[in-house]
């Protein structure tokens, strides 16, 4: 008796529940995916929008829509009387700068109705575009799939081989906010037709462009970023005379992973000292020339420690240029020396410029491949 009740009461409630409103349909929606800005000739801001379309008799499957407008809030209105279903922001995947806009202006304040939006992705890639972002969302992309899916997969990918970094909008809004770091994001550009990923892209604090890495440096400022969850792969080309081979040949590859670190901090009369040392595990991915590593392992460390020395003083002097701290070197002299980051935290770019930075590099070599 209970249990007829039960389904009784059970029953009369669910007839008492109301639906859920009109039903929406996926092919009536644009779900917003990609997010651009540029500036045309004329350096008027434009907007472009990627949406995937869904409906069965499109021969298309995806829509490419910009508009120039002030502001990306004020777009959203004109992009939307440009298309047939309703905009839906909160799925994107990118949100592409082109680099005509950064070397002009500060690309931050174009981007605030996207951290104040709530229902806006803030784990989009943010990425820059070297060359004018109409070439990049107008790539035919109709062999590989949706425009939006293929540039997150080329980032994500590309950022997994350690070739360059991978920037959220998160993530960017806290590198712009942070006194200890400053901006680095993809770069990519399209080439024959092709969407590929050139490197990285430094930014001054003010947002503006600063210069670019291309994918080696960009693997050099992952390694000084502590960002070692992914191996990091470099080639270096020694002198041919150094293992007697000739200039063709002279090459080495390998991977690095988990490495570790240790920093020391020295202000003396407001002149900083920052020493890197580095405990480096390394495996061999090629060698192109002859060498007995029983007799020459040491030759050979030694040959690869002196050379990621020299690329990473040469990467330093670059960020030191122009004024720059991709690697974030600013948190760790904040957390380890705070008295004397109090000092310097307003003009840190600065006294990063000036000061004396030393990267030691120990290299271990762990694996030499399957056969010798």
């Amino acid at each position: 008796m209970k249990k007829c009740n039960f389904i009784g009461l059970s029953l009369a409630t669910l007839l008492l529940v109301t639906g859920c409103g009109k039903a929406v349909y996926i092919e009536n929606q644009q779900f917003v995916l990609t997010e651009a800005i540029d500036f045309d000739e004329n350096n008027k801001l434009v907007v472009y929008t990627a949406t995937p379309v869904f409906n069965k008799e499109a021969t298309d499957k995806y829509k490419i829509t910009s508009t120039g407008s002030n502001t990306m809030r004020k777009s959203k209105g004109q992009i939307d009387s440009k298309t047939s279903g309703s905009l839906a922001y909160g799925k994107s995947q990118n949100v592409l700068i082109g680099k005509k806009l950064l070397q002009q202006r500060d690309a931050f304040p174009y981007l605030d109705v996207l951290f104040r939006d709530s229902r806006n992705e803030i784990n989009a890639n943010v990425i820059v575009v070297n060359g004018t972002v109409k070439d990049v969302m107008y790539t035919n992309t109709s062999d590989k799939g949706r425009i939006s899916s293929v540039i997150k997969q080329l980032v994500e990918s590309s950022h997994k081989s350690s070739i360059t970094v991978q920037t959220s909008l998160q993530k960017f809004h806290q590198q712009m906010k942070d006194k200890g770091v400053t901006p680095s994001l993809s770069e990519m550009k399209t080439e024959k037709n092709e969407i590929v990923i050139a490197g990285t892209a430094l930014l001054h604090k003010d947002g503006t462009y600063a210069t670019f890495l291309n994918n080696q440096e960009s693997s050099l400022l992952i390694l000084l970023q502590r960002d070692t969850k992914n191996m990091i792969p470099l080639t270096f080309h020694f002198p041919p005379e150094m293992f007697h081979t000739d200039e063709a040949m002279s090459y080495v590859s390998f991977n690095i992973k988990k490495a570790k670190y240790k920093f020391k901090i020295n202000f003396e009369d407001d002149h900083l000292t920052l020493d890197i040392e580095m405990k480096v595990p390394i495996d061999l991915t090629e060698r192109m020339f002859a060498l007995d590593l029983e007799k020459k392992r040491k030759q050979l460390v030694l040959a690869i420690e002196q050379e990621l020395e020299k690329q990473c003083a040469a990467l330093l002097k670059k960020a030191q240029k122009y004024q720059v701290d991709p690697f974030g070197f600013g948190v760790y002299v904040r957390a380890h020396d705070y008295k004397n980051w109090k000092k310097v935290e307003d003009n840190w770019e600065k006294v990063l410029s000036e000061a004396t930075v030393n990267v030691s590099p120990k290299v271990i070599i762990k694996s030499i491949g399957v056969s010798e």
